[in-house]
């Protein structure tokens, strides 16, 4: 989007459309947005679905850019290492950990072209899988150990005298 292009639509309305664009494009990639707020703060959670307790993004207004990405550390780590996100980049990255929202970095989105976006959401992606591949070991961890007791309870049953 060119500056005119923003000029005429207005900052606030591109601001609107580039939290509308980003959530848009993180739905397409499988995830689920759900809108929350924080006191006065209102903003969207990314899911991998409505049952899950992860959050794997946040997208909230931003006063510089047009809107910001919260990240976890991991998909940050991420955006570092393919040299997405450099230090010397013209964009506002907080550390927004002590918030306690499960995410741990703020990155300022500075329009719905940035091409930072897909990036993200790249990231994101694989963020999710191993979330979820991990989600997924731990069930088949707690359904043997279960099918374990089950067996056990059975043996120990066999062993017990009747009263009668």
């Amino acid at each position: 989007m060119s500056t005119t292009e923003s000029e005429q639509i207005g900052k606030q309305e591109m601001k609107r459309q580039t939290k509308a664009k980003i959530v848009s494009d993180f739905e397409t990639k499988g995830f689920v947005a759900v809108e929350r707020s924080a006191g006065a703060v209102n903003y969207v959670a990314l899911k991998p679905d409505a049952e899950s307790p992860f959050v794997i993004a946040s997208v909230y207004g931003d006063r510089r850019g047009a809107a910001s990405i919260w990240v976890k550390d991991e998909c940050f780590e991420i955006l570092k290492d393919n040299g997405s996100v450099k230090a010397d980049d013209d964009r506002n990255i907080k550390d927004v950990s002590f918030f306690k929202r499960g995410m741990d970095w703020q990155v300022e989105i500075h329009d719905l072209n940035d091409d930072l976006i897909p990036k993200i959401i790249d990231a994101s992606v694989i963020v999710r899988d191993s979330i979820l591949a991990l989600e997924a070991e731990r069930e088949a961890i707690k359904a043997d150990k279960l099918a374990k007791a089950a067996e056990r309870e059975e043996r120990m049953a066999a062993k017990r005298k009747t009263p009668f």
